[in-house]
């Protein structure tokens, strides 16, 4: 007979929360779908991701961006954020940064590569401090 590990208990599988639906009734729900809890809407019991995942995006957020938050899988999340869409209880509209031909825009790619640069600098400056406290022991 196997033994479980310690602290380990049964667990539901990610698409318990989905009642096992596997797909969103909205094909226009993608990764970069930016998604804001709207008031008002039909209301109604929430499971506790619904009410996790409204709580995450009272600022707009990447369906990605809301999948990594509640740690469960991509597609889980494109599902709750399609019921609760129905319900009127979320918004979503496509990123600011994307064309219409779903290219991405110049703004986009400056943003990214300041970001960048920015990471760059604290990484160096925090490798120069390291690098410091080595030779000062």
């Amino acid at each position: 007979m196997s033994q479980m590990p310690p602290g380990s208990g049964r667990r539901s599988r990610p698409y318990a929360a989905t009642g096992g639906r596997v797909q969103a009734l909205d094909g226009d729900l993608r990764p970069d779908t930016q998604v804001t809890a709207q008031t008002g809407g039909t209301h109604g019991p929430l499971t506790a991701q619904h009410s996790e995942l409204l709580g995450l995006c009272r600022a707009p957020r990447a369906v990605a961006e809301l999948a990594s938050g509640m740690d469960l899988p991509l597609g889980v999340v494109t599902l709750l954020v399609d019921e609760l869409h129905r319900r009127g209880q979320v918004a979503t509209r496509a990123p600011y940064d994307m064309g219409p031909d779903t290219t991405v825009t110049h703004a986009l790619m400056e943003r990214v590569a300041a970001k960048l640069r920015e990471s760059l600098r604290c990484d160096v400056a925090q490798e120069a401090d390291e690098e410091g406290e080595k030779h000062a022991n």
